[in-house]
């Protein structure tokens, strides 16, 4: 009998690790996480080779006494679902944002955010003035090669985001400077394995990139309207893609061509209710897998919003509900959430609440609360049946 177990990745640090049973009805703990990444982001899991690979989004070069920043592979127990790590290779780039797993397993590929903070270099100007150069992070796509055993190589390509989108711009996050330099917060590929899609949220663009051999190639790339900040994607096996805007609240349906790599937009949609002029800040998205609903969660109205998926894309708001109100920043809010194979049930990290809460999803697609379990604060959710 198959388990499904449910990896949690925590912003104190470590992994913690659950089984989910009777139909999300109960989370139980396992008690043989582990103590690494030192801040837990992404998860991504490789079924074929039973390897859950996590990113840490710390910045550190490891240049002074704490340890660079990682992407780990672990070996997931296949009894017991306990971890091992495998190996680790170097982030290109700093504050790794998202993590996947490539076709066959044969590859996986991150996204490196970039923190928000400048350098401030000296420079003279070609009329002997000075002034202040502002010098970022370089945000990074990078392809990693996987051994037969889950482990990495060192990585086999990377590719420099560049451009930036309003600086300063009128978000509070960055202190209004969140797009004065590239960052990159997602990394999926597409159902035919042809593809490679990185949303990028300064410049407003998601880059469409041909895979194929230990190079990227870029294919195509999609021009948002200024404020939008595309940010979490996620395709559905009817020919669509689906994206969150962090900046605009935003929902976008697209058309994906799976011959070329470019996007067309299909609808878009408002996340918030009507009136809402709070901050906020759109998060995640997750289509169920018979691809008739979409759910994404906002981060400022603190809600998990659904839509119902027409054929030709359109979408239509079908639930907001409110999880883990968070008064404060933003980022501090729900992140995260993973619907299980079957999409049965949405299980989210409820970071406010320092609880993993598991929902039922409807035939109609309503979600409806059946089981929390305390977490430390739970930040990402990666499955694994085993």
């Amino acid at each position: 009998m198959s388990k499904l177990i449910a990896y949690v990745g925590s912003g104190s640090g470590g992994i913690e690790v659950f089984e989910i049973g009777e139909g999300g009805k109960t989370i139980t703990p396992l008690n043989n996480g582990v103590a690494e990444p030192g801040y837990a982001g992404f998860l991504a899991y490789a079924k074929g080779k039973q390897v859950l690979y996590a990113v840490d989004e710390r910045k550190d070069s490891g240049r002074n006494a704490d340890p660079a920043t990682t992407v780990m592979a672990f070996k997931v127990d296949p009894a017991t679902g306990a971890l091992k790590l495998i190996n680790k290779q170097p982030t290109i780039g700093c504050s790794c944002a998202s993590v996947c797993v490539g076709p066959d397993e044969n590859y996986v590929f991150t996204a490196n955010h970039g923190k928000f903070d400048c350098v401030i270099k000296a420079v003279e100007t070609a009329d002997g003035k000075w002034t202040n150069q502002f010098i970022y992070d370089d945000s990074t796509v990078v392809q990693y090669p996987v051994n037969a055993d889950g482990s990495l190589e060192p990585a086999c390509d990377c590719f420099v985001l560049t451009g930036h989108g309003m600086d300063p711009n009128t978000s509070p996050q960055g202190g209004g400077h969140s797009q004065a330099s590239p960052h990159a917060h997602i990394v999926v590929v597409d159902p035919s394995g042809k593809f490679l899609l990185v949303c990028e949220k300064a410049s407003e663009k998601i880059y469409t990139f041909r895979l194929g051999g230990d190079k990227l190639t870029l294919a195509a790339i999609f021009q948002a309207p200024l404020r939008t900040g595309p940010r979490h994607c996620a395709f559905d096996n009817n020919g669509h893609m689906f994206m969150t805007c962090e900046f605009s609240s935003e929902i976008w349906a697209f058309n994906f061509d799976s011959e070329t790599g470019v996007l067309s937009v299909a609808d878009k949609q408002s996340t918030v209710a009507e009136g809402f002029s709070g901050r906020n800040e759109l998060a995640t998205i997750q289509v169920t897998p018979d691809g008739k609903y979409v759910y994404v969660n906002n981060r400022g109205e603190d809600t998990i919003v659904g839509y119902s998926i027409a054929a030709d894309g359109k979408l239509t708001k079908i639930l907001s509900m409110g999880v883990g109100k968070c008064p404060a920043d933003p980022k501090d809010a729900v992140r995260d959430m993973q619907l299980t194979p079957d999409g049965s049930v949405l299980l989210v990290p409820v970071r406010p609440d320092n609880v993993v809460r598991s929902y039922a999803v409807g035939a109609d697609g309503s979600l409806t609360a059946i089981a929390d379990q305390p977490a430390n604060n739970p930040v990402f959710i990666a499955l694994a049946e085993l």
